[in-house]
């Protein structure tokens, strides 16, 4: 398995118990393997030959202007201090799909691939956390990167990363790591970080994968009633004009309640739902890294 050769003489156990979802880790050389995927020839064909979606940000500020075209260009802001983010990147290059589609196969979730190219002395983002699992993978140059625990949205999701707050509130120790070509690092969803290529330009792939969540469960049971008579029906009237008092529209939606969550509870608790869940979120993680396909556009990170 690829996350073995990743961990080298690491057990895997060690990670799940250890690492995923909780603590960061680091690991020298072992993504050796994947160094070739990411270079300055892959990310000139992606912007040349393809309609990879690039966004540039330099210390936080986003480049308004239009995308470049030509590598020449692109090469141009680059050396103002502007990083290109080739954003789903593994949609357009096999060697990326296969690396997502394999982290998505062994631990399960949608992949958002972007392959960063920074210019020494400089950053893309500020502070920041991520919904997703993420693993860097360093394929030239170095990278500087300081972790801090966020206890104040520790499991964000997407629709709630407007919701991050300020990391000044913080209280937990900032880590430091340094990655090297052929190095990797994971950090946790919600983990904040801040990234710098110190002393010489950077190239390195992040790869989100996104696990399914409780939300899931939920969306996933919609799709099932939304075509259930009883699921469909109206609900008793809340207006001013309604025949029931406060304190019988209570109780009836009280009653209507237990009896809804009675059918769940009655969903969740047979195996086939599990199965089928679990099959589906599966192909779903799958699919999101696929070359050709169509993507809409994620938060930046």
């Amino acid at each position: 398995m690829l996350i073995d050769t990743l961990l080298g003489d690491l057990p895997r156990s060690t990670f799940f118990q250890e690492h995923y979802l909780q603590q960061p880790l680091a690991r020298p050389s072992t993504a050796a393997s994947l160094v070739e995927l990411a270079t300055w020839a892959t990310a000139e064909r992606l912007i040349e030959s393809t309609p990879c979606d690039l966004l540039l940000v330099r210390d936080g500020e986003v480049w308004s202007g239009q995308r470049p075209t030509s590598a020449r260009e692109a090469r141009a802001l680059h050396a103002e201090g502007y990083s290109l983010v080739l954003r789903h990147a593994d949609r357009h290059d096999a060697g990326l799909a296969e690396l997502g589609r394999r982290l998505s196969a062994e631990l399960q979730g949608t992949v958002n691939l972007q392959l960063y190219c920074t210019p020494a002395g400089h950053g893309s983002f500020g502070w920041h956390c991520d919904p997703e699992e993420v693993f860097i993978f360093q394929t030239l140059g170095a990278k500087r990167y300081l972790l801090r625990q966020n206890t104040l949205n520790p499991t964000p999701v997407h629709e709630t990363l407007t919701d991050a707050p300020d990391i000044s509130r913080e209280r937990t120790p900032v880590q430091e790591c340094r990655l090297e070509a052929g190095d990797w690092l994971y950090i946790p969803g919600g983990y904040w970080h801040h990234v710098t290529a110190p002393e010489q330009e950077s190239i390195s792939i992040s790869v989100g994968l996104m696990p399914p969540t409780a939300l899931d469960v939920l969306d996933y049971l919609r799709a099932q009633l939304v075509r259930s008579r009883d699921w469909q029906r109206r609900l008793p009237v809340l207006g001013h004009a309604s025949p029931l008092s406060d304190a019988e529209k209570m109780e009836a939606y009280r009653t209507l309640f237990q009896g809804l969550g009675g059918e769940l509870q009655r969903m969740l608790a047979d195996p086939r739902q599990a199965l089928r869940f679990m099959a589906l979120t599966a192909s779903a993680g799958l699919k999101s890294s696929a070359i050709g396909l169509d993507a809409p556009r994620k938060p930046e990170r």
